[in-house]
């Protein structure tokens, strides 16, 4: 009997009201227990996923998934549009060198940090570790937002944090994506064992993939911002103005992916755009529509930072993730030091021959910062099903987790102690 009611709750037209309740649950347990209600909604999805063990059978997780795809271009697009909406074109341009050189050669230097390190200290089949490695390596950008709206830190840090989040996530899922393309045309087969022995890449044609994807995403997410810059000044309606924000960002995303090139990078780029060309001018948005669109967009990117932890939480296996803890464990320790390996030279080299600052404590605040979530979920949850796929989301899920809980706690302490002015400016 129970089954039936849940079953029928979990019609498509019971899934809004479920989901907005659940979201009114948790921000009202994360009042009471002063732990982001993001966190909690992990929680809630880990507790639903694993609720068939209990008898009750609350929801079937087995008919009832998320494609992955509707997280990489419908939840995490809203998210980064927005956040760098938010940032200022002058905070921009004071760290834009150290947030690009982070989000491309210091994905790539993580990637094959972690790979190298998984195939010869773990023991992993090479395929496995370097696919990982690249899944894993970019930061989350819903969690790094997320963090830093909470945690109390310089505005250049927290611009710094998120705009690399913004970028990185399409580096890597460019590396992913090629990884997984390079062998699959080399005949690996990705339920074997014996995955890949050995790969010959063109490092210059992978090179110039890259560019053409990265750089692709710019230029159509500056094209069609622009085109919409000039509709914009014939418009003058809270409604209008945010309806063409939306087809802006969403349109950059879907003609980028069309053209083979990178949607989320596309929408990084408009987000900036509308955020610090478009709305700067009043005779383009008068401040009455700039406030409304604002708004508009922050309570867009609530509803969609929600869906990607509660997503997040659904996704968890603690059964096989409880199975392979040593794994983890060292899966763990492998992406902080990859992550380490490639914040610090970067950010040092860019300190020293830069007029960008960014002193010792910045460094350990980006170091650490760098949380993983739901992209990287995400991504393995579009491989077909396999041993190999398996392998990867066993380990992904025990990180991802083991980064939500590990990182954020030390993270929230080393800032307290780092920068204790902030902590102030928090007091009446």
């Amino acid at each position: 009997m129970a089954d039936v009611v849940f079953t029928q709750l979990l019609r498509i037209e019971y899934l809004i009201p479920i989901f907005l309740g659940t979201i009114f649950i948790a921000s009202l347990i994360s009042s009471k227990i002063k732990i982001p209600y993001t966190m909690v909604l992990v929680g809630v999805g880990i507790a639903i996923s694993l609720s068939h063990f209990t008898g009750f059978n609350l929801a079937n997780i087995a008919q009832f998934k998320v494609d992955p795809k509707l997280i990489l271009y419908f939840i995490v697009p809203p998210l980064i549009f927005e956040a760098m909406m938010k940032i200022k074109h002058e905070e921009f341009k004071q760290i834009q060198i150290s947030a690009l050189l982070l989000s491309t050669v210091g994905i790539l230097l993580a990637t094959l940090v972690g790979g190298f390190l998984l195939v010869y200290v773990a023991g992993l089949p090479f395929l496995v570790s370097f696919a990982f490695a690249a899944l894993i390596a970019p930061t989350d950008a819903a969690i790094v937002i997320e963090v830093f709206k909470r945690v109390r830190v310089p505005k250049l840090l927290a611009t710094l944090m998120e705009s690399e989040a913004s970028f990185n996530d399409a580096t890597g899922v460019i590396i992913f994506s090629s990884i997984i393309a390079i062998a699959a045309a080399q005949g690996s087969s990705l339920g074997t064992e014996n995955l890949v022995d050995k790969i010959n890449v063109n490092i210059i044609e992978e090179i110039e993939h890259f560019a053409l994807v990265f750089f692709g995403g710019i230029a159509i997410g500056l094209a069609i911002s622009a085109a919409a810059h000039r509709l914009h000044k014939l418009l003058d309606d809270p409604f209008s103005d945010t309806a063409l924000s939306v087809a802006v960002m969403f349109g950059s995303v879907v003609v980028a992916n069309s053209l083979g090139v990178s949607g989320l990078i596309a929408a990084a780029v408009a987000g900036l755009y509308f955020g610090n060309i478009t709305m700067r001018f009043e005779k383009i948005i008068s401040p009455k529509v700039r406030t409304f669109t604002s708004n508009f967009w922050e309570m867009i990117a609530f509803f969609a930072n929600s869906l990607a932890f509660l997503y997040l939480g659904l996704s968890m296996d603690l059964i096989r993730i409880g199975q392979n803890l040593p794994l983890i464990a060292l899966a763990f320790v492998v992406v902080l030091a990859a992550r380490a390996a490639s914040t610090y030279p970067i950010l040092g080299l860019t300190n020293k021959f830069t007029k960008e600052n960014t002193p010792k404590t910045w460094r350990n605040v980006v170091m650490m910062g760098g949380m993983r979530g739901a992209l990287s979920v995400a991504l393995v949850a579009t491989l077909p099903e396999s041993e190999f796929k398996e392998t990867l989301q066993t380990i992904t899920f025990g990180v991802v987790l083991a980064s939500l809980i590990i990182q954020y706690s030390v993270l929230a302490r080393y800032i307290k102690k780092a920068f204790p002015e902030k902590m102030s400016e928090e007091q009446p």
